[in-house]
């Protein structure tokens, strides 16, 4: 697959599927319900374009002194929407895939990556890292991983 068509659609995934992801109750009240295993993962298949967002929470956590507790209240605050709008027409992707979104917001650093692709069914939905991407057919329909690091700033 060209490296062009891999990008283009990172950057509508990111802008597309997280975005409005981010923005929806479910996703808020599916990483408070996980916030104990630092950890969650969140299906997401907007517009056509199935994939997850992987959500590290790990920072908050050890960071300690009652960061989590501020970190739920914040959530439960809409700090997910505030963080939605974040991805417009005008968001900065960095690297050759357009794979890594850092948007700032409330006093939290969110790190968006795409580091992983889940080929379709006729291949299994295998899941393959970018290096990988050079086989794949220009007509399939790639699902996309992305990790999601929330750290506070501090």
């Amino acid at each position: 697959m060209k490296i062009e068509t891999v990008a283009h659609g990172n950057g509508l995934f990111l802008i597309i599927n997280v975005g409005m992801c981010l923005g929806m109750r479910s996703f808020a009240h599916e990483i408070l319900e996980s916030i104990r295993e630092q950890i969650a993962q969140y299906p997401t298949d907007s517009c056509g374009a199935p994939g997850y967002i992987k959500v590290d929470i790990s920072a908050i956590k050890e960071k300690g002194y009652g960061c989590d507790e501020q970190f739920e209240t914040d959530v439960e605050n809409g700090l997910f929407v505030k963080v939605s709008y974040g991805f417009s027409s005008r968001t900065e992707f960095e690297g050759e895939l357009n794979e890594k979104v850092i948007i700032k917001k409330d006093n939290y650093e969110f790190l968006f990556h795409i580091k992983e692709y889940e080929r379709d069914s006729a291949n299994g939905f295998e899941i393959i890292t970018p290096d990988k991407l050079i086989g794949v057919p220009e007509d399939e329909k790639l699902g996309r991983v992305v990790y999601l690091i929330i750290r506070p700033l501090d």
